[in-house]
């Protein structure tokens, strides 16, 4: 598929073909865009518990990406709102955008990926950059569930790093967020929004100001 066939201005929702059926995805365009072979994808938190693309910290994030002139494309992992399958962990739903990296690349051989994820997507994100390293600019991982999920089963990506972690997170707990960064070499920038719970409420303009100073 040549993803950037789809490369208007504003929203277009798509049906992709996964590993176990279709997911149903939005892609998202800036007026003008700055690079045709850059494309941020975006990881949603935890399917059975609500999570979809539709998540205000994921939305937060595609906006940024505009503002930045840089489409993004985020989707329904397995089992969630129209994407056919069911939940695996973290493991299928990573495959998938594997599989569509591939695809995507089968067109356009040059592209480049920025990779961000909130939460449970955190970890389908970081298990996604790890396995493509050379096309993977930006890894950003936001509120990393680190207690739920195994992020050292692969080795450390080589590109940049952002973790962005609220200090009154009730669900990625700070301290584990902390000291398993504390291990990380190098380690990936690290930073802290006081007064902050798991979903951002009342902070998402202070994230995507973040989020814009470190693209």
């Amino acid at each position: 598929m040549n993803i950037q066939s789809y490369f208007k201005k504003g929203e277009t929702s798509l049906m992709l073909q996964g590993l176990t059926g279709q997911l149903e995805a939005i892609l998202q365009c800036p007026e003008v865009i700055k690079n045709q072979n850059t494309l941020a994808i975006l990881g949603h938190p935890h399917s059975l518990y609500g999570g979809t693309m539709q998540n205000k910290v994921v939305t937060t994030l595609a906006r940024t990406f505009q503002d930045k002139g840089i489409p993004s494309l985020r989707m329904n992992f397995r089992g969630v709102g129209l994407s056919q399958g069911v939940y695996d962990g973290g493991v299928g739903e990573s495959d998938d955008l594997l599989f569509l990296i591939q695809e995507f690349r089968k067109q356009s051989p040059d592209l480049q990926l920025y990779l961000a994820g909130f939460s449970f997507g955190s970890y389908v994100i970081y298990r996604t950059a790890v396995q493509v390293p050379t096309i993977t600019k930006m890894l950003i991982s936001i509120a990393p569930a680190v207690q739920h999920y195994d992020f050292t089963e692969f080795s450390q990506p080589d590109c940049p790093w952002i973790i962005i972690q609220g200090e009154d997170d009730d669900t990625a707990i700070p301290s584990a967020v902390y000291e398993w960064h504390s291990h990380l070499n190098p380690q990936p920038t690290l930073i802290k929004m006081p007064n902050t719970g798991h979903f951002f409420h009342s902070r998402l303009g202070e994230l995507k100001d973040h989020l814009l100073n470190v693209l």
